[in-house]
């Protein structure tokens, strides 16, 4: 094997052990000799299972890391190969860690194998990163910025070597690491010792020699320890900027004095740094503070003017999201350079502006001279000139500034809580906060108090709520739900806690819990013999930040030992909108481990038939509260909007369930278009665990309801869907009901009778691939087609006879009957009344044929009865 795929192999190993505690591998690479030691090497394990073990030790103590950089290097060794392994990673406690590994390689006849391992932590790179990181911050150039911000940049930068000298005029060189000649551009150590003839000053810039000496002449005269840029030459002539770190040591018996430094290549921090340090502080979009740079001066600014009052604002634009999706990002990334060209164009100190994120800006200003008023007035005008022909609105919030002591970050707080009165009231353009919000405030910090004790005390429940196949009214399945049950202060709703744990991100905690309740649940439904149906849990977005979510669900279907398709995680659809990218890469590794993916709230956003292309979803889930807010005047669009929505997700074979079913007006007329799924309190509210095992052992069923027929309204549906329940529940019959929109007849719904008659299953029947001409006899489709217009445009019953083809290939002769139950334009709601005349028509047949024959042999006789008869008929007529 080449030393490239060695290391490659070797780095591989070691990532998927730091990230996911993946020892499988290596122990299959392992001799049966292999030995392992641990940090320090105080502790070691020999044989690959004592290995694993203490490998599987060693791991729980960095839980959760990231690997952010990996190097390797390879040297040939008597019996195979040794490749050193330098890992830079992070944990939840540490931002920074380094380590060293070393992998030892055997060649054996089964290839080359692992015969031992060596972890060893990396001080003497964390020193370089820490006294580099320290030397930016101290030139003054990193104030905006952490040591972890500044080390988590040199770390993804620097490569440095380290050498030891003695001091003489050409700085003889007693030792350097293989560092040095990699980082000037040697291909090997022999050429490099050729060009360096052991003297370090033959490396250094000839304008920059003298100077580094003095340089450090100048820091020892203070301490033993120095630091001292130069330029060094590469192998190709060019010339780098270097820094060396170093320590003089003078030994008292030889009376000769020793350099141990690390050299550190600056050329790639040089090129980044100015970069490095305006990003931190700026929005690269708007070039406007961010966050924490505008935190940061806002305060200076606050600090600086004791006497003088300031107001705090934060303000976005209303609808932004339309804006982005009508016009598309690069308008709206247009609109926001606007705004921000703007904020920068105010004469007005001092005065800060920032930019939070997407539409939301801030600002920090003095209040006199009505200086608010000023600044939503001429936004409102900037709103106006902007070219587009869309309105664009402004929603402010503002916090009067009365204790200059308090954090920025506080009055950002409550300036959103300004913004949030201001937007969800739709008439006030600017909230100011005010003391009543304190309550919220006191409130929500009482939750936060609660959260981590109750999770662990039990107190938060898992309920379930049933769903229900709407033909059989039988449970499908289910969705898992949480409420809070707290000893003192009660039942907490959803709505409170929810949302002010999305904020804090102590909703991944919740979420783990609930789907570890659910996982048991379902294991618990398998060992006990009742039906085991799939449960839906809730993702939140804030789930998706998590790097090892998909490790998460993995381990617990493992850990329970269920199917992963009876685990569905619902998404919301706004999770989607926020970050599509990277929830689409996701969902997707999920989808393809066999979890259903389903869509919540599917139409409560702006992108929905947008996302459908491109959002790997197995379901999608719809909200009825968009009927129920609407007037009655909109019930009908409403309907019709559901109804299309329906129908597109059958074409696209994607299932479809109906949530916060509460009516039986409403299951009458989810029924009517075809809807196969619904949820809500109409059939079952959550319940906790022991009540939803009895519905599951039952098998719940409601029984039908009483409908009585209202007033004849043909132009709303949701009015006429009780009359056909009745219609269709009392005939015996075959009947369908069908939308014809121009030439295309497409069936909504059948009765039992139409099933038992034709033989076709529902799923055939509702499928995307069902044509009704199809099973039509070719012949006949002409009369089947004047039938229906006739009836349009009479508005009366109007019958035909026409064959029509079974599921078990025989045809059979049908009179339908059509009615219209409403018309409008081009789209057309009908229902057929069908019965089978098949022996009728053959009866019918053989008269006709005995007509014929008797018609032959007597044709004088025959004209003169049918004469006779036609008479007896014209006068029955006229009698009428």
């Amino acid at each position: 094997m080449e030393s490239s795929k060695t290391v490659v192999l070797a780095k591989t190993l070691l990532r998927e052990y730091y990230e996911f505690g993946n020892v499988v591998e290596l122990r299959q690479l392992f001799t049966d000799d292999v030995i392992v030691f641990g940090i320090k090497s105080e502790h070691y394990a020999r044989g690959p299972q004592e290995a694993e073990h203490f490998l599987r030790r060693m791991h729980h103590i960095i839980e959760a890391c990231r690997v952010t950089k990996m190097s390797g290097v390879a040297k040939p060794s008597p019996s195979g190969m040794t490749v050193r392994v330098s890992v830079v990673y992070s944990t939840t406690d540490r931002m920074r860690n380094m380590q060293q590994v070393l992998v030892m390689f055997r060649d054996t006849p089964d290839g080359r194998r692992i015969c031992g391992l060596h972890f060893q932590r990396d001080v003497r790179r964390e020193l370089t990163y820490q006294v580099v990181s320290a030397h930016l911050m101290n030139r003054g150039e990193g104030e905006e910025s952490s040591m972890d911000e500044v080390m988590d940049m040199v770390a993804s930068y620097v490569n440095c070597a380290y050498v030891q000298y003695h001091t003489g005029s050409q700085l003889p060189i007693d030792y350097f690491s293989d560092e040095l000649w990699r980082m000037l551009g040697y291909p090997d150590g022999e050429s490099f010792s050729l060009r360096l003839k052991d003297r370090l000053a033959n490396l250094i810039h000839p304008c920059d020699f003298e100077a580094s000496q003095a340089e450090i002449k100048r820091h020892l005269m203070n301490s033993d320890s120095y630091q001292v840029e130069y330029r060094m030459c590469r192998q190709d002539g060019s010339y780098i900027w270097c820094m060396e770190c170093g320590r003089y040591l003078f030994d008292k018996t030889t009376g000769v004095g020793a350099f141990n430094a690390v050299i550190t290549n600056l050329s790639p921090l040089k090129q980044t740094h100015a970069s490095f340090l305006h990003n931190l502080r700026h929005d690269r979009l708007t070039n406007l503070y961010n966050k924490k740079a505008f935190c940061r001066r806002a305060a200076e600014v606050i600090a600086q003017e004791p006497d003088r009052e300031f107001e705090i604002m934060r303000f976005n634009i209303a609808r932004f999201k339309v804006i982005n999706d009508l016009f598309g990002e690069e308008t709206g990334d247009r609109l926001l350079k606007y705004v921000a060209h703007f904020l920068k164009s105010i004469r007005l100190e001092p005065c800060v502006y920032g930019r939070l994120y997407a539409d939301n800006f801030l600002l920090c200003y003095p209040t006199e001279g009505e200086v608010r008023s000023h600044l939503i007035h001429s936004l409102q005008m900037l709103a106006e000139s902007f070219a587009l022909d869309y309105r664009i609105d402004f929603y402010f919030g503002v916090y009067t500034v009365h204790d200059p002591e308090m954090s920025v970050t506080t009055m950002l707080d409550r300036a959103t809580m300004g913004l949030s009165k201001a937007a969800h009231n739709g008439l006030v353009v600017c909230g100011e906060y005010d003391e009543d919000m304190r309550d919220c405030i006191v409130n929500e910090q009482v939750i936060v108090n609660n959260m981590h004790g109750s999770l662990k005390r039990g107190e938060f429940v898992v309920y379930f709520q049933p769903k229900y196949d709407l033909m059989s009214e039988k449970i499908v399945g289910a969705e898992a739900l949480v409420r809070w049950l707290h000893p003192q202060l009660g039942f907490i709703s959803p709505i409170k806690f929810v949302p002010i744990f999305e904020r804090n991100g102590f909703i991944y905690q919740l979420d783990k819990y609930v789907w570890e309740r659910t996982c048991q649940q379902l294991r618990k439904d398998i060992d006990e013999g009742r039906p085991v149906l799939p449960i839906s849990i809730n993702v939140s977005r804030i789930d998706f930040y998590s790097p090892n979510i998909v490790q998460v669900f993995e381990s617990l279907i493992r850990k329970y030992d269920i199917p992963p398709r009876l685990l569905e995680l619902e998404l919301t659809e706004s999770a989607y909108v926020e970050n599509p990218q990277q929830i689409i890469e996701i969902t997707k590794k999920l989808q393809a481990k066999g979890f259903p993916i389903l869509m919540d709230d599917f139409g409560s956003g702006y992108s929905s038939l947008n996302m459908l292309k491109d959002m790997p979803v197995d379901i999608l889930k719809i909200d009825l509260k968009f009927l129920s807010d609407s007037g009655e005047e909109d019930h009908g669009r409403g309907g019709n909007i559901l109804n299309s929505v329906v129908r597109m997700a059958k074409w696209l074979h994607i299932p479809v369930i109906v949530e916060g079913v509460e009516t039986q007006q409403q299951v009458d007329f989810l029924r009517t278009i075809g809807c196969e799924c619904v949820q809500g309190y109409f059939f079952s509210k959550p319940v906790p665990v022991d009540v939803y095992e009895e519905l599951l052992s039952k098998g719940h069923q409601n029984a039908p309801a009483k409908v009585h027929l209202g007033p004849d309204d043909t132009t709303d549906m949701m009015n006429l869907s009780a009359q056909l329940t009745v219609l269709f529940n009392s005939s015996g019959g075959a009947i369908g009901l069908y939308e014809m929109v121009g030439d295309h007849l497409e069936i909504l719904r059948a009765n039992d009778g139409y099933f038992q008659l034709f033989g076709d299953s529902r799923e055939t029947v509702y499928g995307p691939e069902h044509t009704v001409l199809d099973h039509i006899a070719q012949e006949d489709q002409p009369v089947f087609w004047q039938t229906i217009h006739a009836a349009r445009e009479s508005g009366k019953t109007k019958e035909c006879e026409l064959r029509r083809d079974c599921a078990e290939g025989r045809r059979i002769w049908l009179r339908v009957r059509v009615s219209i139950i409403y018309a409008e334009h081009m789209r057309t709601l009908l229902y057929l009344i069908m019965e089978d005349i098949t022996p009728l028509a053959r009866e019918r047949e053989y008269l006709q044929n005995l007509l014929r024959k008797v018609r032959a042999i007597a044709p004088a006789q025959v004209a003169e009865l049918e004469a006779q008869m036609k008479q007896e008929n014209e006068r029955k007529e006229a009698v009428k």
